[in-house]
């Protein structure tokens, strides 16, 4: 290569690029026309094969060298001009529905198409993991808001959350069999934001709990599922750093692997305490109801006995669970005290599978619940559940009333309605005779 090109090659990256506008409109145009049509599973495959071919042509130092680079800097030149960044900073805020949301769109599959030109396996894992975790808050912001297309778009936005997830998955199997800087933060950040995705979807969940509508259940049914796909990639993520430490890698410590571990399994124990109390709060309004209303022949009369004992089965396998579920983490915490990471793996999985089944659990005994109690009683266990299971309080004492109404809030459902109270409860004072200790009583 000769001095004179190597200088201009060496002007044109490091001076100002200033291409014409008519240049700049039409091929921008071209560039969010090639994107919007790239499918995730075919764009890496599309631009290995244009490097490599290039390559057959030119020389390969100079094509990933200098090409590759120069390509980036292009697609940074397009969208970084004529007010695309205003546009840009605008569209980030906005939810499915919203006029510029295809636009915050685009601007994720362009940084995707960049990350797939450099090359950077982690860069773009991280990018869908971010991209998942901003699917999962805007489902979160569509159903808890007031637009009347809320279960359409969510739907939607759960499908595009599901992709995300699978290639985060996807993703982390390539990190764990091969080497690339930022790895281990990388696959540290998918698991922080796995905790992030799982909570935004169980308060969307939680909304649509009342719910009848077929779009309702349907919606809730879908958020179930990629919720659970959501905690397996936080599964994996642990599998990851594990498999990362064992076979010497550096980047990733014994202390980042036990955060890790103790990051996982806290959430698991929060999530299965939650689920347990919301049935326990689900338990207590089905039996008071089957004692507090009269006999009658209504279909919602006839079903309550069958309501009542599933609920009462599914409470006490809540229970068991838990219960397992903190022998589990036990076990685990005992299991890296000695090293044994890979037994502590398995045992993490199974407290996974653990705490999956007592949400589905819940979810079933509050849809039964349904079938006999009004929304607006089901509305009230959901949120006041932690508060009515949890009387052991030395402070207060919650009570639940559960009375009837001269006529049904809702046609086929029980004539009942549901209040919780609490009462502050003055701890006693203890009392002592002087010059003995309350211990020698």
């Amino acid at each position: 290569m000769s001095r004179d090109l190597i200088k201009k090659l060496n002007n044109l990256k490091q001076g100002e690029v200033k291409p014409r506008e008519e240049w700049l409109k039409t091929n921008r145009e071209i560039l969010l026309s090639q994107i919007k049509n790239t499918m995730p599973s075919e764009k890496q495959g599309i631009f290995d094969t244009l490097w490599l071919g290039m390559s057959i042509f030119v020389p390969q130092k100079l094509v990933f060298g200098v090409v590759r680079p120069m390509a980036v800097l292009l697609i940074v030149a397009l969208v970084g001009t004529s007010g695309w960044i205003a546009t840009v900073d605008a569209s980030y805020e906005s939810l499915p529905g919203d006029w510029l949301y295809p636009a915050k769109r685009v601007v994720e599959r362009t940084q995707m198409v960049a990350a797939s030109l450099v090359g950077s396996k982690v860069s773009e894992t991280k990018l869908h993991s971010e991209f998942a975790k901003r699917r999962a808050a805007e489902i979160k912001q569509v159903v808890l808001g007031d637009d009347p297309k809320k279960e359409e778009r969510a739907a939607q936005t759960v499908i595009d959350l599901k992709t995300e997830i699978q290639a985060v998955s996807d993703q982390l199997e390539e990190i764990k069999t091969t080497t690339e800087e930022g790895q281990a933060e990388a696959v540290q950040e998918i698991q922080k934001n796995a905790d992030l995705i799982n909570n935004d979807l169980k308060a969307a969940k939680d909304d649509l709990t009342t719910g009848t509508s077929t779009a309702s259940k349907d919606l809730t049914s879908g958020i179930a599922e990629v919720k659970d796909l959501a905690k397996d990639a936080g599964v994996k993520a642990v599998e990851v750093l594990i498999s990362k430490h064992l076979e010497g890698d550096v980047s990733v410590s014994i202390e980042d692997v036990k955060e890790a571990i103790d990051n996982n399994i806290q959430s698991s124990v929060a999530e299965a305490a939650e689920s347990k109390l919301s049935m326990e709060g689900v338990q207590i309004v089905v039996n008071a109801a089957s004692t507090g209303v009269p006999v009658s022949s209504t279909p919602a009369s006839d079903q309550l006995d069958a309501v009542m004992t599933q609920t009462n089965e599914a409470t006490t396998k809540a229970q068991e669970a838990v219960v397992d579920l903190d022998n589990k983490v036990n076990q685990i915490l005992a299991l890296v005290e000695t090293g044994d990471l890979n037994g502590a793996l398995d045992m993490i999985k199974q407290a996974s599978e653990t705490t999956k089944a007592v949400e589905k659990i819940q979810d079933e005994a509050i849809s039964s619940a349904q079938l006999v109690l009004p929304t607006p009683v089901v509305a009230v266990v959901k949120e006041q559940a932690s508060t009515i299971a949890n009387t052991v309080s030395t402070s207060e004492t919650v009570t639940l009333i559960v009375s009837t109404t001269t006529e049904p809030i809702e046609p086929g459902k029980l004539p009942v309605t549901v209040t919780v109270t609490t009462t502050v409860v003055v701890p006693p004072v203890a009392t002592t005779t002087p010059g003995v200790s309350p211990a020698a009583h």
